[in-house]
């Protein structure tokens, strides 16, 4: 009899020990969700908002550009995502536009991307210096402030 006790008080204690280390494991492979890291993730984020404003894909970004961003343009004034997201298809302001030089700090749930990108419009290329204010989110990482300027 006493070695029933031993076992069922050995199976009550596993249990316990498997309760309690589960859910912290599991929610760790949540949080990660990609084997990258986080800076290269924001720099991605840059990448895919270049692309998705280059081919007008209203889609992607409202998906990378917050509801609450706020930016400021060239000439100072303030930007909302409903001033950056176009109500149209087709190519935006960064059509043809590449990342140049990048340099990201990230801070828990928050990152701050500086950088430069390459234009190809107008009668030669230029480069604009961006700064990214970036959020990760339960969906993922997405734009919550930019400043733009001409270098």
């Amino acid at each position: 009899m006493e070695g029933i006790y031993v076992f069922s008080r050995f199976i009550i204690c596993l249990v316990l020990i498997v309760s309690f280390f589960a859910p912290s494991s599991f929610a760790q492979s949540q949080t990660t969700g990609s084997n990258s890291k986080p800076e290269d993730q924001v720099a991605q984020l840059e990448r895919d908002w270049l692309t998705a404003d280059g081919k007008g894909d209203t889609v992607a970004l409202r998906r990378i550009i917050a509801d609450d961003f706020i930016g400021t343009s060239f000439n100072g004034t303030m930007l909302s995502k409903e001033d950056i997201v176009p109500e149209r298809r087709g190519p935006g302001g960064f059509a043809g536009a590449t990342p140049g030089e990048t340099n990201v700090r990230v801070f828990g749930n928050t990152s701050v991307l500086m950088g430069v990108i390459n234009t190809v419009g107008g009668p030669e290329p230029r480069q604009i210096r961006v700064t990214l204010v970036c959020q990760k989110k339960p969906k993922g990482w997405q734009i919550i402030a930019a400043q733009l300027t001409h270098v």
